[in-house]
């Protein structure tokens, strides 16, 4: 619907209650229409859809970073990938 115009990027924050959950809808539609589907976005999708939102809405204030946004979502019940942490010895 974004790329066809029948829906802007604010209406798409407006109609998800906010950034974080317009970025996971946006990263979770993309992973399931590429070429390897997955149900569950990575925090690297998350951030580029959320890069595309604010790129294209008329949207003021702070902008989170992409593991602020994944909290919310994870706060939320939505799962996101996020890498793994190594441990230095």
């Amino acid at each position: 619907m974004l790329e066809e115009r029948r829906l802007s990027y604010d209406d798409l924050v407006h109609e998800s209650g906010g950034l974080a959950f317009a970025a996971y809808r946006l990263a979770r539609a993309r992973c399931l229409a590429g070429s390897f589907t997955m149900k569950v976005p990575t925090l690297r999708e998350l951030s580029a859809a959320a890069s595309e939102i604010t790129s294209n809405a008329r949207l003021s204030g702070f902008r989170p970073d992409a593991s602020m946004l994944a909290g919310e979502c994870e706060q939320a019940g939505l799962a996101v990938i996020t890498p793994l942490r190594r441990r230095v010895a």
